[in-house]
């Protein structure tokens, strides 16, 4: 299993749940279980800790899946394999100069470094409130330039009206994209403090 949500998801079915009821009993809403679920957001440590405990398996495993659910550690080969590279955080671009240049040809902010098979990544930083249910103000929004397919709910940037936007990609909007094909795919979000 290759995400946090992914994780999350197979052990509340494992044990029996709903996302009602695993939101009950953590006290989160239902759409934050989902939000989860689906790779939108990751729950913050104290949570982390609660789901843990609640669903009896270990926090570290929930969190990076590099042991297995009772704790023990299996680092895969292909994690330690995975190149470290130095992602530059870009200005967010203008509608013209995204067309022209290319998104991830901005002005370098700074860098975050990952561990990324991302043939062309980027980031960017959230800085606008209209984006706050997926991604708040001041989250890192890691993107890759050079990606093969679209996948349904998965996050993408798109050239649209004159601006940039960053939305999710929805097969029942699948005629309209045709149209207007994104520039990047989001692959991650990291929370800066």
């Amino acid at each position: 299993m290759h995400s946090v949500g992914k994780r999350i998801k197979t052990t509340r079915l494992v044990q029996g749940l709903s996302q009602v009821e695993l939101a009950k009993i953590i006290d989160v809403s239902q759409p934050t279980v989902a939000n989860w679920e689906n790779g939108s957001h990751i729950p913050r440590q104290a949570v982390l800790n609660r789901l843990s405990g609640i669903l009896k398996i270990s926090a570290h495993w929930l969190l990076s899946g590099d042991q297995d659910q009772n704790g023990f550690t299996q680092i895969p080969r292909q994690y330690l394999e995975t190149p470290i590279k130095h992602v530059p955080i870009l200005a967010w671009p203008s509608y013209e100069d995204a067309l022209n240049n290319g998104v991830s040809a901005g002005a370098v902010q700074d860098y975050l470094s990952i561990s990324t098979l991302a043939n062309s990544p980027f980031a960017l930083l959230i800085n606008n409130i209209k984006f706050g249910s997926e991604f708040p103000v001041g989250t890192a929004v890691i993107f890759d330039a050079d990606f093969k397919d679209m996948e349904d709910d998965s996050y993408y940037l798109f050239a649209e009206d004159q601006n940039i936007t960053l939305r999710q990609y929805k097969l029942s909007t699948r005629k309209k994209e045709k149209e207007n094909l994104p520039l990047a795919k989001a692959l991650l979000s990291i929370r800066r403090h």
